[in-house]
């Protein structure tokens, strides 16, 4: 079997003195689509955060691409290309399509942007559709698909 695209190993996280995770374990492989699912408090978007370290797993290790990515800071693991898309569909509602996606492309690498606007149009077509539209103006569904953009 091949190697995890994104491994948790036995992490324990805290905020404070108060343990939020105790020895998560979860592999995620290339092209599998993983869900977290459990009661509000059970860690779910911890586990999330600890990924990108905030909080910082105390103990444990995480390991994207079979390298050890559990102490590096915040904007190193954005820069790996590891995101996330919070809830409440956070874009820019007064810039265009294009320019919501400019600003997520900036953590990227700048001579990538015209290959990876195609890669997101091939997953969400209707973007390109939309491209000098306004965020704000863009339906719920619509709205979402650019934050995951």
């Amino acid at each position: 079997m091949s190697e995890p695209l994104l491994a948790v190993q036995g992490v324990r996280s805290f905020y404070g003195h108060i343990m939020a995770l105790k020895g998560v374990d979860l592999d995620v492989r290339e092209g599998e689509i993983v869900t977290l699912i459990g009661a509000n408090g059970a860690g779910k978007s911890t586990l999330i955060m600890t990924i990108f370290g905030n909080p910082r797993a105390r103990e444990g290790r995480i390991l994207y691409r079979g390298s050890d990515i559990t102490e590096l800071p915040t904007h190193q693991i954005a820069r790996l290309r590891i995101a996330q898309s919070p809830e409440g569909r956070r874009i820019f509602p007064r810039m265009t399509v294009r320019e919501n996606l400019q600003m997520g492309a900036l953590v990227g690498e700048p001579n990538h942007f015209q290959e990876d606007l195609e890669k997101v149009f091939s997953l969400f077509p209707f973007l390109k559709q939309r491209i000098d539209q306004r965020g704000g103006t863009l339906s719920g569904g619509e709205q979402q698909m650019l934050a995951i953009a």
